[in-house]
């Protein structure tokens, strides 16, 4: 696999105030943010989820917390990838789904799906009342590189995964589905059939955000194993749940970019 090159001029960087951890209750958050003056280009962003950024709409970060380092970055090899006799229930159970790409473009069916999923998974979050404007610019602004998959049963939409597309990737930004059909484990069923999206674009990872053991919203992604966590700025590969980390860096190294 060729390694996404480094920008070739440095990125100004900004870093948040100190909030409280939306993850681990008993922390503090605070992340880098790539100055928005930069234009950040497929190319670039491609080199900056490599080395553990994520994106927020058009905002790419990163956690630079002073005292924790429970964020890590994780990825699948699709090569390697082995689903487990549970993932292989869940592809059976949704035969009858269709998962296909759309443009990333906003759609009131979209919009509509994702207020429900946000008052039946998040009820009282800060996500629960976006507006069209919020929504759009969480999911629908990117850096030119995103598409949209629709899962539907016959013709009615029942998910949505929105996902970054990359010369030798595919990164699953964010899923929300229908509450009505949450016995199907529409999340995991995304995460396997953008695996597979992987495979049949002859691309070699896909990127599923950040990994946080002591998180149940986060550490969900171990099951897809083999799965690849960045350590000390290095990626490695971990079989077994009693071999995953707690975190991605020791507290006594710096955290560079």
């Amino acid at each position: 696999m060729q390694t996404p090159s480094r920008p070739s001029r440095q990125l100004e960087l900004y870093i948040s105030s100190a909030q409280e951890c939306d993850y681990l209750t008993d922390k503090k958050s605070q992340s880098i943010f790539i100055s928005p003056d930069v234009t950040v280009t497929p190319g670039i962003y491609e080199y900056l989820i490599s080395v553990g950024f994520r994106r927020s709409g058009a905002h790419a970060y990163r956690p630079h917390c002073s005292a924790c380092r429970a964020c890590i970055s994780c990825r699948i090899n699709v090569n390697h990838f082995k689903p487990s006799k549970s993932q292989k229930r869940i592809l059976n159970k949704n035969k009858d789904l269709s998962f296909s790409a759309v443009q990333p473009t906003f759609s009131e069916e979209h919009y509509q799906l994702y207020l429900r999923y946000q008052r039946f998974k998040h009820p009282g979050g800060s996500m629960e009342n976006f507006g069209i404007k919020e929504y759009q610019t969480f999911l629908c602004e990117s850096f030119g590189n995103s598409l949209i998959y629709e899962t539907r049963l016959d013709d009615k939409l029942v998910a949505i995964s929105v996902t970054d597309v990359f010369s030798n990737a595919l990164s699953a930004v964010y899923t929300f589905f229908d509450p009505e059909h949450s016995s199907r484990s529409l999340g995991t069923y995304s995460v396997l059939q953008q695996i597979e999206a992987v495979k049949r674009a002859k691309k070699t990872h896909l990127y599923l955000g950040y990994y946080i053991k002591d998180s149940a919203k986060m550490s969900y992604k171990s099951n897809f194993k083999p799965i690849e966590m960045l350590i000390e700025g290095h990626w490695q590969t971990y079989e077994k749940k009693e071999q995953l980390p707690d975190k991605s860096a020791s507290l006594d190294s710096p955290l560079t970019f």
